[in-house]
């Protein structure tokens, strides 16, 4: 019979390799890496599942590394989920990670326990337990660059079937009351119960006690050059998640909300009824997903949280929907309960009402605007872009948000309502949004060097009058001199800046660090102080 060939990679040069050529490719690959000579040899251990032997590692160990570095990097890149205890069966000795006998169990050196050709084993979890079998499979002159140990090869993560097409599954669905996890692809993420999705784990754990996959902390035991983005290179990503849940919306009360929609267009018109329309998806499938509870279940609290924590946070909508969301879900709850879905609907409708402020206020605030910009300022700098150039920065922006949105910027029919809404200026709310914010994130960068939150609390109430000024002066003007005017104006407030002779040596830095002439911060901190109440 063939053996069967357990393909893999070489963690060093990437290549491809199988389980029985890692030693042999790995030992080549450690020869032409350039990295240090160890005082004594060092140990390469393979490491495989008892039953699942097409998951294996191939680990460099350092000649001082003990049994407690080992189980740390089985831990970090295979087995850790809920902190359970580990055990290691070395020459017919347990050393526990927990033994009551001696604290230092695992505290052995492994070169005073095992050699070449040695073998020895692994369990993790006395309950659902995970076991592995180690052997030393060789040793050579170089050590890890970094640490004591470090992986070489690890397998590639096995074909797992999608239960429901067949095709190669990246997803896994794991039910507490099923005895099995379920696997799906991409495809047909829309049959599976997002609060239970994730991604299939390259582990001989993956399905057991809620296991996931942590790219974070295996990358510390990676060779050097590697991201935790290349370790888990299959994603369970904010679009796939999004168009699950609203599956399962769907799947549920899809003929109640195309109801609603056709009654919200026949008395109303087309553009309420689609505003309607992904109001209430929009909403049901935080409910369904982030509260966990179906239509029936809804409560006061629940909806209300839902409103201002969720609903507001909408990257992209219409200048009128934030005075609109609420009277839509209002009369959905009224529809709702006449279709018999709902017996509580007025409760939930005086709850919606009187949290309808709180959710106006957080759907347009500054802070929204700043975190939804420091998330696109990061995209925007990983693409390149220039982002001190506001009018190439909000183009891009205004694509992102989209696809924050769940459409796709490049189709054509959101191309041409993208492009109406600009000219129309319906997305004006938001760009002011984004500038402001962009102005508070400069102002912020330059106050990381305050030992307190004086200034930069003075220069987030500035920025906040400014913006809600009728003039809306933030909207105008260079918005990097905006940022150092405002931080020169916090400062002055602060007392830190003195009128008089002489300059500043703080005046001195904000010129240098937002690259503007003194004079002209000085002259603009003066202009803006006219747009501010009295206090």
């Amino acid at each position: 019979m063939t053996p069967q060939v357990s393909p893999g990679t070489c963690l060093l040069c990437r290549a491809p390799v199988t389980k029985r050529g890692a030693l042999k490719h790995g030992m080549k690959c450690l020869q032409a890496s350039g990295w240090p000579t160890g005082k004594k040899p060092s140990l390469l251990i393979s490491i495989q599942g008892r039953y699942e032997r097409n998951y294996w590692l191939v680990v460099l160990a350092r000649h001082d590394a003990r049994l407690g570095d080992l189980d740390r990097l089985i831990r970090d890149v295979w087995v850790e989920c809920c902190g359970h205890l580990s055990s290691f069966l070395v020459g017919g000795v347990d050393y526990d990670s927990d033994d009551e006998c001696s604290t230092d169990a695992m505290n052995v050196p492994l070169a005073d326990l095992v050699s070449p050709g040695s073998t020895f084993s692994y369990d993790y979890d006395f309950g659902s337990t995970t076991s592995l079998d180690l052997k030393v499979i060789g040793e050579t002159p170089a050590a890890p660059p970094k640490g004591l140990l470090c992986l070489i090869a690890r397998n590639n993560r096995p074909s797992i079937p999608c239960d429901l097409c067949g095709g190669d599954a990246g997803f896994t669905s794991t039910d507490l009351d099923e005895e099995t996890p379920c696997y799906y692809c991409r495809d047909c993420l829309s049959s599976a119960d997002p609060e239970t999705l994730d991604t299939i784990a390259n582990s001989p754990r993956n399905g057991v006690c809620g296991y996931a996959e942590d790219p974070v902390s295996a990358l510390p035991w990676y060779p050097p050059g590697w991201s935790a983005d290349e370790i888990v290179p299959v994603e369970l990503d904010d679009e796939t998640e999004v168009n699950a849940s609203i599956a399962l919306v769907i799947q549920d009360i899809g003929p109640d909300i195309d109801a609603f929609f056709e009654a919200e267009k026949a008395a109303y018109g087309e553009e309420v009824a689609c505003m309607a329309g992904e109001s209430v998806i929009a909403f049901c499938t935080f409910m369904y997903t982030l509260h966990g509870v179906k239509i029936d279940a809804w409560d006061a609290r629940s909806v209300q949280r839902c409103l201002v924590e969720h609903l507001a946070q909408n990257p992209i909508f219409p200048e009128d929907w934030p005075e609109n969301a609420v009277p839509i879900l209002c009369r959905f709850l009224t529809h709702m309960e006449a279709s018999g879905r709902l017996t509580n609907a007025s409760e939930l409708i005086a709850a919606l009402e009187k949290a309808e402020p709180a959710f106006q206020k957080a759907a347009v605030s500054p802070e929204k605007s700043l975190a939804l910009f420091r998330r696109i300022l990061v995209k925007a700098e990983e693409a390149g872009v220039n982002t001190d150039d506001m009018d190439t920065f909000f183009n891009f922006a205004v694509r992102e948000i989209v696809r924050m949105a769940g459409m796709d910027p490049d189709n054509e029919e959101v191309r041409r309502e993208l492009s109406g809404m600009l000219k129309a200026e319906t997305l004006k709310t938001g760009a002011d949004s984004l500038r402001a914010a962009a102005i508070l994130v400069r102002c912020e960068d330059f106050c990381n060097r305050f030992p307190d939150d004086t200034v930069p609390e003075r220069c987030r109430g500035i920025v906040k009058d400014l913006f809600d000024h009728p003039a809306a002066p933030l909207s105008r003007g260079d918005g990097v001199l905006w940022s150092a005017a405002i931080v020169y104006a916090a400062c002055r407030d602060a007392n830190l800046i003195r009128p008089g002779r002489g300059g500043s040596p703080l005046a001195e830095e904000i010129s240098s660090f937002f690259g503007f002439e003194r004079s002209s911060i000085r002259n603009k901190a003066t202009a803006l102080k006219g747009f501010l109440p009295d206090r």
